[in-house]
């Protein structure tokens, strides 16, 4: 697990999807990449594109599982049919999305309260 220091508001996961989190307050929580969660998401549906994975924690060092809205934006895909998805309990779990336009590149923007799922899509 990697801790990922916040620029300018965001949390940039430097994932193949260029994964940021905004609206996550630093003071209170910190991010650090999760590979056995991502690890676990790709074994239990090997037919989704499984791309970050981050967990939330308190400043104690405590898994944050509940907590107030932020916004995750990655890069969207070109393919029909595109559905994002988070990964919790063993569950594939669809994740309501925007799309925008940010320097000529699809965006997907979606809300999440959870602190700790790996996000993937299909296709």
């Amino acid at each position: 697990m990697a801790k990922i220091e916040p620029k300018d508001g965001k949390h940039k996961l430097g994932d193949s999807r260029d994964t940021d989190l905004e609206g996550i307050d630093d003071k209170k929580y910190d991010v650090v990449t999760d590979d056995e969660k991502l690890a676990a998401a790709r074994r239990d549906f090997p037919g989704y594109n499984w791309f970050a994975s981050y967990t939330i924690t308190d400043k104690q060092g405590n898994v944050v599982r509940d907590m107030p809205e932020y916004t995750i934006k990655s890069d969207k895909p070109d393919a029909e049919g595109f559905q994002l998805y988070y990964y919790l309990d063993q569950a594939a779990n669809p994740l309501s999305y925007d799309t925008e336009d940010h320097g000529g590149k699809k965006r997907v923007k979606a809300k999440l309260r959870l602190g700790d799922p790996p996000l993937g899509s299909v296709p």
